[in-house]
């Protein structure tokens, strides 16, 4: 102990000496004392400058360092007290000695005398006379006397004017970042002059404003080490000196503006797309290129990409573009978004002036106020408008005399914020790839392509990427990146694939690359589940996300290949709901090839996410396919590249196909008429057999064995091997595969080599399976280099094949659609035994999408330079040449929705309480075009508005009862008005479907009560009608108000001249308003559904008076300019009025036989003066006694059949029945009858409207809710569901199925199906749940009686739960229900195989082929584990132990052998 306090004396005494000859002292000045803490001297020309005034201090310091240093080293226990001194403890030195210590926060600042507010207080010496006396002298001051409150900081004289009392706490750069993070950027817009409130920066003096043009800041070092602050930050820029600082107590204008910084800030403005954010990267990793020779390049590009993706999106970005949630509800948010808040109410306004005149382009938008009336019919203008339909919406815009809506629309939808990105991030000189990405997570030893360089760059940014490119392009490279970067960061990246043999390949090529930390997760077995990369497929991830797995924290990357594949329609669904469900903290990548609607989809991922998706869409194939026909025993060369289809190919195939006796006639007659038909330019087509009966078909024809021998023999000559041969159906692989048994292949060494790989693979059977008849054929067939590849090889089987296929030990695979869906293996060419295919339903030809995906396999890249596709024709004549054409050149099969709800589904969302039933509906893909156009059309800002609206309406409608003195039943009789006007609307509807007139109900003359309160101001005005509805459109003219009938109505006495612009000037046009005998009236065009009564009187009048032909202003023979036509009429209407219709008088020129008959002025007045008295008359009638009713019984005698006659009859006598109720009303005849009654129409149809938005809005509007709706009642019948939604015992067992139809393996459990079964037998009964193939289902005797009677539970349960199904409304079929969910070819085959019988003979009690049993088995093992838990749940520990044994009776031999892939 001595000698170690020896030792660390003597380093104390070395220290000392060291500090002592450093000159080691504390400077108090201004210059160090603001930071609060003390520093040596770097220099010492700056000690000698500063010696004088400290030179006593100094003598002290010296004199006592020792000792002060020694005091302290012996507190901590280092030295051994003194005599003086009391040890506190004695430690080693900790390791927080040697660091930084950490620099408060200064107590003093530095700030101009001139500047100085009253009352602060000057730290140290005070400013002596000799100063100068400009009042610009530096001094310190105390913070806290800055906010002293004691004084008025608002007003403070000074030397050059008044000025604010702010502390700043802070800097720019750091007030900079937080503008660049979103965090100030939208709501608070970066202003000139700082991001305060605007009373904070306004100046009391003109005088004292700062000229941005001639400030010193402008310069271009200025501007670059401010750009360079904002990027490294504060501390790091703080460290390199170029931290820019405001003085505390000053306001941001008085210190630096916004143009002292960057005079070019429109440069570096917040964009509302990413392509801005990208060029905003490249021009200040331009700028940084330049400075410091490069090291500050490195500096930017390792930090500017490094950052998440929220510094460049902003969040509030997309708020007025949000489908969920409240964001979208309010028209005033938008307003406090966009400008101040002193501001809101004018924007508010002007926004709702802008939206109406969109809605009505041609109304001009008076500065004065609107009424409260004119406020709520613009309003319902702008709600019938926005609930359109887009049909009728064009209809309307077309029929605009102006354009102006459709250019806004226009622009509109150009500016509208996509959260699909297409943009690219530019690659220059100066901003490369390898600059922008300086330390990539993974290198590549080749060159990346464009599309791989940009998603890389997305991914260094954390953002989503949409991947779109054919086959072969390349998109393995993004999701290894993806991978890396997981390991980089130390987080998890899940790579999820649609089969499980692509999940084994990709677990082998990971392994290989990434080492030891790559998992797999299956149904049946789990490696490495601890490994950064986990690859699974879809199902097992959706199951680890509704159990909330604790990995799913850990996952910063999901990859979806293949992700095409959701247009299956049995897993689809899977693919949309691990989207939905994912966390927003995790980032996707999805593989694809190309589709046309990948801007959809991506934007639906978008809207899901609530974060932009980046996509990256790539046309480039490395290598170009070339098709052609075999036909002739030769190649037809039909198409290359993205040439277009070449006839002349598919002629001489036509032509090869023929028999020789035709080919030589065909010949013949070309080589005679050839230089006629040269000469014409016209090309002959062969001539081929006639296409009739059977000869339509006939190029469906399959190949003989010396037909496949020649062709194999053509590949092999050509160098065309590898090659896959796609044939739709396993058995015809099988059998064109035994056709070649003749012919070799391989070389004696490439024998040599699959037979060693053979015998290894082999080796892991046990000798019973060794020589199973499948075995021994795949094996003896890849020797000599012939494959099979399909669903019914054993596993292991097609293990081996695709691992020699890969090494080029195959020459040619016959496979079927899954070879190229699963595995990524390319080859040489491809050949297409067949283009038909049975989807599950039909027999249809192949997809163009389909077509591309199996063709995308030929050509490998950078061994071929072309890809050979290869279509067989072995019948007479090729396949059509359309058929062809579509399917090479056709577009790709669109991504659609196959979503649906599932028990299990709804089950587990109901136990969740982040997401709902209706909540997973709504975010499907299936609902993203109701929902976007929900957004668009601004339902839910007009639902706003219209609720406010309609609670001001009602409020006013109470306060104004005196003023309804005579017509307080007024909503009464508005509701029974109502009713009138939709019977009759329906009754003329019904009568005037056959054409016509309706059988007289609407003849010119005709006298009708009308009702038009808001558009034309009556209630039950009397009107006689001019022009009936035509016959073609009398179905439409409830919807076309340009179909409508054209009347003449007598206007209410309280009507007023000139209230309508619109109205016309001359008797004879439509709106035209006249005055006769003291009353108004007016030729109106009125719709179905505003005709209140139809009366029988008739009125003789001349129509040709009050409504004038559109084209009798214009001379015979002349149309308008825009339609040449529009005065001609048709023959048949010109035959039907007036057969001499062609024919002119003798002695008549054009149209003076309609000028002699044009009645006279005085005749036109009397005309009016009786049709004016008529209605006075009328008007009259119904006010005392009532007009008669006409019966249009008997208009409609003539069109009844059936039963209609009876529901007419009905519906006419529930219509008198109205008119005798609304004639019993007060109101029917009270003078001010139009004011109230418009009042109460208003109001009544703005509540219909916001009726109607509401249910949008809703729940209700979903397509899947009436689903949902019947099969909560279901569930909740059967007891898996209460009333209040939770989740009962049943419902907790039948989550825990996802294998197979749960309902039915739960009603197993609790009815104690299972538990008087043996393992054995239950194994076998569960087989008929998974099992999906149709064969024989007949039981075999030798099944025990206990297993047949289970089956038959299990029958009767399904029938059970199909007809609980239908009677809840949903569209299921018992019997069928039945036979989709219970399948038992397998329970014979699985019961032998849990009592150890060896697979070689299972195999004899079935035609199912060994790949679908062993499939079948090894899918019954993942739901035996299902039927444990569902056991455990319930708490039956006897069921429990059967369903371990019974996992274990079938585990076992080839069923279970290990993967070639993982071990």
């Amino acid at each position: 102990m001595d000698k170690e306090q020896q030792t660390r004396s003597k380093k104390l005494h070395e220290l000392s000496q060291l500090l002592k000859k450093n000159n080691f002292r504390t400077d108090y000045s201004n210059s160090t004392a603001s930071w609060g803490v003390t520093w040596p001297d770097d220099a010492e020309d700056d000690y000698a400058g500063s010696k004088n005034h400290g030179n006593n201090n100094n003598k002290k310091i010296d004199s006592t360092l020792d000792d002060a240093v020694k005091s302290a080293l012996a507190g901590f226990g280092v030295l051994a007290p003194t005599s003086s001194q009391q040890q506190v403890w004695n430690r080693s030195i900790p390791s927080t000695l040697y660091q930084t210590p950490k620099c408060t926060s200064s107590l003093t600042t530095i700030m101009p005398m001139s500047r100085l507010p009253p009352g602060a207080k000057i730290c140290g010496r005070q400013p002596s006379a000799t100063d100068d006396g400009n009042g610009d002298v530096l001094v310190e001051v105390w913070k806290h006397s800055l906010t002293n409150e004691e004084h008025d900081g608002n007003k403070a004289s000074t030397g050059t004017g008044e000025l604010q009392h702010r502390p700043l706490q802070g800097n720019l750069s750091s007030k900079l970042s937080e503008y660049t993070r979103g965090k100030m950027g939208v709501r608070r817009p970066f202003r000139p002059g700082g991001m305060g409130d605007d009373e904070e920066d306004e100046y009391q003096d003109v005088d004292t404003k700062p000229t941005t043009a001639k400030s010193e800041y402008l310069s271009e070092e200025a501007i670059m080490n401010a750009r360079r602050a904002l990027t490294l930050g504060s501390k790091k820029a703080w460290e390199e000196g170029i931290l820019i600082t405001s003085p505390p107590g000053m306001s941001f204008r008085v210190g630096l503006s916004y143009g002292d910084v960057f005079n070019d800030g429109g440069d570096l403005e917040m964009a509302d797309n990413v392509g801005d954010g990208d060029e905003l990267a490249a021009k200040v990793a331009s700028l940084s290129v330049v400075d410091d020779g490069g090291g500050a390049a490195a500096t930017f590009a390792g930090s500017a990409f490094a950052v998440p993706s929220s510094t460049i999106w902003d969040k509030k970005y997309f708020d007025d573009d949000s489908l969920f949630g409240e964001s979208t509800s309010g028209s005033e948010s938008d307003s406090d978004e966009s400008e101040a808040e002193s501001n809101e109410e004018v924007v508010g306004d002007d926004m709702e002036t802008l939206e109406l005149a969109k809605v009505k382009p041609t109304t001009k938008v008076s500065e004065e106020p609107l009424s409260p009336e004119d406020e709520v019919d613009s309003l319902l203008s702008e709600m019938n408008y926005t609930l359109q339909s887009p049909i009728d919406r064009a209809m309307a815009e077309k029929k605009s005399s102006t354009s102006a809506w459709s250019i806004d629309d226009q622009k509109d939808a150009k500016n509208r914020k996509s959260w699909a990105v297409t943009d690219y991030i530019p690659l220059t000189d100066n901003a490369d790839f390898h600059t922008l990405c300086p330390n990539p997570a993974l290198t590549f030893p080749f060159e990346l392509d464009d599309f791989q360089k940009q998603a890389i760059l997305r991914l260094e940014k954390r953002q989503c990427v949409f991947l779109a490119a054919h086959t072969s392009a390349g998109k393995t490279v993004c999701a290894e990146y993806a991978v890396a970067l997981a390991k980089k960061h130390c987080t998890r990246a899940i790579y999820t694939s649609p089969i499980k043999a692509l999940s084994n390949q990709k677990y082998r090529d990971f392994r290989s690359k990434f080492g030891e930390d790559v998992g797999l997760i299956t149904g049946d077995m789990q490696i490495g589940a601890d490994g950064s990369c986990l690859i699974m497929t879809t199902e097992i991830l959706r199951s680890m996300l509704y159990r909330g797995a604790d990995l799913i924290r850990d996952i910063e990357w999901v990859i979806f290949d293949e992700v095409h594949y959701i247009n299956d329609s049995e897993r689809g669904v899977v693919w949309e709901e691990v989207i939905i469900m994912l966390p927003e903290y995790v980032n996707m990548i999805f593989l694809s090839a190309t589709t046309p609607n990948t801007i959809e989809f991506s934007e639906w991922i978008g809207r899901t996410k609530r974060k932009p998706v980046h996509v990256i869409r790539t046309n480039y194939r490395p290598v170009p396919l070339s098709h052609h026909l075999w036909a002739g025993h030769k190649m037809h060369k039909i198409m290359e590249g993205r040439q277009g289809f070449d006839s002349k190919g598919y002629a001489a195939a036509s032509k090869a196909l023929l028999p020789a006796s035709a080919r030589a006639k065909a010949d013949a007659k070309i080589n005679k008429g050839g230089n006629k038909a040269n000469s014409t330019g016209k090309q002959s087509s062969a001539p081929g057999k006639p296409a009739t009966g059977s000869k339509l078909t006939s190029w469906q024809q399959q190949g003989s064995k010396q037909d496949w021998i020649s062709l194999v023999r053509y590949l092999e000559k050509e160098g065309l091997m590898p090659t896959v041969t796609f044939s739709f159906s396993k058995k015809k692989c099988e059998d064109i595969a035994n056709q070649l048994r003749s012919l070799d292949l391989n070389t004696a060494a490439e024998r040599n080599l699959v037979q060693s790989f053979a015998i290894q693979t082999v080796a892991r059977l046990s000798p019973k399976d060794q020589i199973l008849p499948q075995v021994v054929n795949t094996v003896e067939m890849v020797k000599r280099g012939i494959g099979v590849h399909h669903g019914g090889l054993l596993p292991i089987l097609k293990e081996m094949v695709e691992i020699l296929f890969s090494r080029n030990l195959i020459k040619i695979l016959f496979a079927t659609e899954t070879f190229a869906m699963g595995v990524n293996m390319p080859a040489r060419s491809v050949v297409f035994n067949a283009i038909r295919k049975h989807d599950g339903v039909q027999f249809r030809e192949l997809q163009p999408g389909e077509y591309v995906q199996m063709a995308g396999r030929a050509g490998r890249r950078g061994l071929d330079t072309v890809g050979t596709v290869v279509l067989c024709c072995f019948g007479d004549q090729p396949p059509p040449q359309t058929m062809l054409k579509n399917m090479l050149t056709g577009s790709s099969t669109k991504l659609q929705s196959q979503f649906r709800l599932t028990y299990t589904m709804i089950l587990n969302l109901l136990r969740v309480e982040d997401m709902s039933v209706e909540g997973m509906i709504k975010r499907s893909f299936s609902e993203f075009a109701t929902q976007r156009a929900l957004t668009n059309n601004e339902y839910p800002k007009l639902l706003t508005r219209g609720t406010k609206t309609l609670i001001k309406l009602d409020e006013a409608f109470k306060h104004d009862v005196d003023s309804r003195i005579g017509a307080e039943d007024i909503e009464e009789y508005y509701a029974a008005s109502s009713n009138v006007l939709s019977s009759a609307k329906q009754l003329l509807n019904y009568i005037l479907s056959s054409g016509g007139t309706g059988g007289g109900a609407l003849v010119a003359g005709r006298l009708i009560l009308v009702t038009s309160p808001r558009k034309h101001g009556y209630v039950r005005a009397p009107a006689v009608v001019l022009k009936p509805p035509a016959a073609s459109s009398s179905s439409s003219a409830t919807s076309n108000e340009g179909e409508g009938i054209i009347c003449i109505v007598l206007l209410p006495q309280s009507y007023t001249a000139g209230k309508n612009k619109e109205d016309a000037t001359v008797l004879g046009d439509l709106n035209f308003v006249g005055l006769q005998r003291d009353r108004f009236y007016a030729i109106h065009e009125l719709r179905l559904d505003e005709i209140l009564v139809v009366s029988d009187k008739k009125f003789k009048i001349d129509s040709r008076i009050f409504l004038k032909e559109k084209s009798s202003s214009m001379p015979s023979g002349h149309g308008s300019l825009t339609n040449p036509f529009s005065g001609a009429r048709s023959v048949q209407r010109r035959d039907e009025d007036d057969p001499f219709a062609g024919m002119m008088a003798r002695g008549k020129k054009g149209n003076d036989n309609s000028r002699s008959s044009k009645p006279s002025v005085s005749q036109e007045s009397q005309v009016v003066d009786d049709a004016v008295a008529f209605l006075i008359t009328a008007e009259e009638t119904e006010l005392n006694t009532g007009l008669d009713v006409l019966d249009l019984k008997e208009c409609a005698k003539n069109i009844h059949q059936g039963n209609s006659a009876v529901e007419f009859g009905g519906a006419y006598a529930r219509y008198e029945q109205n008119i005798a109720m609304l004639r019993h009303f007060r109101c029917h005849y009270h003078p001010n009858l139009e004011t109230h009654y418009k009042g109460v129409d208003r109001r009544e149809t703005l509540r219909s409207r916001v009726s109607i938005l509401r249910k949008l809005l809703s729940n209700e509007s979903l397509q899947l809710f009436p689903d949902f709706l019947q099969r909560k009642a279901l569930l909740q019948s059967l007891g898996y569901v209460d009333e209040n939604d939770t989740v009962c015992l049943k419902g907790r067992v039948a989550c825990e199925v996802n294998t197979c139809e749960g309902l039915i393996v739960t009603e197993m459990v609790f009815g104690g199906l299972l538990s008087e079964l043996e393992p054995t037998e239950i194994v076998a009964a569960l087989s008929a749940l998974i099992f999906q193939e149709k064969t024989d289902e007949e039981f075999d005797s030798e099944l025990p009686e206990r297993l047949v009677a289970s089956c038959n539970g299990m029958k009767a349960i399904a029938i059970d739960l199909g007809q609980r199904q239908k009677d809840h409304g949903l569209p299921v079929d018992p019997l069928e229900y039945c036979a989709t969910s219970l399948k038992m070819g397998l329970v014979h085959v699985v019961y032998e195989w849990a009592c150890g019988v060896p697979f070689s003979s299972i195999c004899e009690l079935t035609d199912v082929q060994e790949g679908s049993i062993v499939r079948c088995i090894t899918r019954l093992d993942e739901l035996c584990r299902e039927v444990r838990n569902c056991a455990r749940v319930v708490g039956n520990p006897t069921l429990y132990r059967k369903m371990e044994m019974a996992s274990e009776a079938i585990k076992r031999d080839i069923v279970f052998a290990s993967s070639l892939y993982v071990s």
